[in-house]
């Protein structure tokens, strides 16, 4: 019985034995897998009452190749979130995504903290840091420059 268990960026899967987890919630999966894997490594923080994952790192302890070939240094590789207080824009935030045996997307799961959100035998966890724009950038001003006049109303690049 087994959860797979990855997060992508810092280039982490792993197989969980589903049958060894204390609990069944994505945090469960969690805690387990740092005890199991001294080199996985993460971090939350509480934000507003609510807990949320901060960072999450492993140290690769040789060289490895990516998916696509490209092969990496052994080391450290964590990627932390960015939503503090007052809000930067952009910002960064972790979130997971639960896939079922057969590889569908479980959206309902979406509305639980993964603190709470429960996970079945045969289903895989992803985290993924997503960056958010809670407003317009300095940068679409730049990009206004680079399209003709007579296209950026149609853009609306404000």
């Amino acid at each position: 019985m087994t959860v797979n268990f990855s997060v992508v960026g810092i280039f982490y899967r792993y197989a969980v034995d589903f049958t060894q987890v204390p609990g069944r919630t994505v945090l469960d999966v969690m805690n387990y897998v740092t005890k199991v894997d001294k080199n996985f490594t993460f971090t939350e923080l509480t934000f507003q009452g609510n807990r949320i994952v901060n960072s999450l790192g492993y140290v690769h302890p040789a060289d490895f190749t990516g998916r696509t070939g490209i092969t990496y240094p052994q080391g450290m590789y964590q990627l932390a979130q960015s939503f503090t207080d007052p809000t930067p824009n952009p910002y960064s935030v972790w979130q997971y995504y639960l896939f079922d045996q057969n590889g569908i997307r479980q959206p309902a799961q979406a509305d639980f903290s993964y603190t709470q959100a429960k996970v079945a035998d045969g289903w895989s966890i992803v985290w993924r840091l997503v960056t958010i724009c809670n407003a317009p950038t300095a940068v679409a001003k730049r990009l206004r420059s680079l399209v003709p006049p007579e296209q950026q109303d149609a853009l609306r690049i404000s």
